[in-house]
């Protein structure tokens, strides 16, 4: 798997972080290649004393993530360009799609189903969790396509996350990138 060496920018958060303050420069962090996409790891919770984690996330028009949800995790997404589009399932009878915009918010609560997708060309987004932890599941992912079963268990053994393939969160019709 490409872990992301060759980017420029690629700065090893093991190096820096680990509970040490640190800065980031523009450009700069734990580059990760996962799809037609980049994920740049901007703090996790082995540098938050397991507080929160950030990453950074561009990519162009792309099918949902893995529908998942969290028992102890919150998400947030923050739009900095393009569209990213989030489907929420509270799996009670509640289920929400919508479209953010820059400079858009998003709040992906504990419990609830979600997933998400780049719904236009060179949309760039910052995701928040808390606790820390759910970030690092982007070293399990491949960089050449979609998850595997394989990969979604083995990070479902170590994170605060649990994958449902096949839960009907993402209609066919509101698909992106298809």
């Amino acid at each position: 798997m490409d872990d992301g060496k060759k980017l420029p920018g690629y700065v090893s958060l093991d190096e820096i972080g680990n509970g040490a303050p640190y800065v980031l420069r523009a450009g700069e962090g734990e580059h990760i290649a996962v799809r037609s996409s980049l994920r740049t790891l901007l703090t996790r919770k082995e540098d938050t004393a397991g507080n929160m984690g950030m990453t950074y996330c561009e990519g162009d028009t792309a099918p949902p993530t893995p529908p998942h949800f969290h028992h102890d995790t919150t998400e947030g997404v923050y739009v900095l360009s393009g569209v990213l589009r989030v489907w929420q399932d509270d799996r009670k009878g509640t289920r929400i799609v919508t479209d953010l915009h820059p400079g858009d918010y998003g709040l992906l609560p504990t419990g609830w189903a979600h997933s998400w997708a780049f719904a236009a060309p060179k949309t760039r987004f910052l995701a928040f969790y808390a606790p820390g932890g759910f970030e690092g599941t982007l070293h399990y992912l491949d960089p050449h396509g979609a998850p595997t079963a394989q990969q979604l268990s083995d990070t479902e053994k170590r994170f605060d996350v649990v994958w449902m393939p096949d839960y009907p969160l993402v209609h066919e019709s509101e698909q992106t990138g298809a």
